[in-house]
């Protein structure tokens, strides 16, 4: 039974993580680059990113805790000479997971807090624009890696990862 809560709690915690990034992406950031007042664009994008931010990193956390947990619990007893698809796939999603977490501590500590510095301090758009850019990149760079941790978790639940 705890097996199965912390696997259901991974994959709470994944769908509250990904499902954000995916809203902001397609919906929140277009809808909220029709508001014509700058200002008012810039908090209502600053309140939204920094609820998602409180909201992911929470989510994050409960991720990295539960998916140790479960690579313990589970993944420890493969033997990388017997499944070496397993093995491979299981390793790309480390690396991924680790990409991740570099990457969103980066936005969250560095280029976040830059953009927000130069919105405040009114600096010139072009440098605003640019940082805006390194931010964007960050976020699209993190859903894409979030997006392939969910492909490599779907196939090491399957067969196809089992085979020789």
């Amino acid at each position: 039974m705890t097996d199965a809560l912390v696997l259901w709690l991974h994959i709470i915690a994944a769908v509250t993580y990904i499902g954000p990034q995916i809203f902001l992406a397609a919906v929140a950031v277009p809808a909220l680059r029709g508001l014509d007042d700058v200002r008012a664009r810039q908090q209502a994008l600053r309140a939204v990113t920094r609820g998602f931010g409180w909201l992911g990193g929470g989510a994050l956390a409960v991720l990295l805790a539960t998916g140790i947990y479960n690579y313990y619990e589970f993944e420890i007893y493969i033997d990388s000479d017997r499944f070496p698809r397993y093995f491979f796939v299981l390793m790309t999603k480390l690396t991924l997971v680790t990409g991740v977490v570099l990457l969103t501590a980066l936005h969250a500590g560095v280029l976040g807090r830059k953009l927000q510095q130069l919105q405040e301090a009114g600096a010139p758009e072009d440098q605003v624009r640019q940082w805006r850019m390194y931010s964007m990149a960050a976020s699209m760079a993190t859903l894409a890696a979030s997006l392939a941790i969910l492909l490599c978790a779907a196939l090491l639940r399957s067969d196809w990862s089992k085979l020789s």
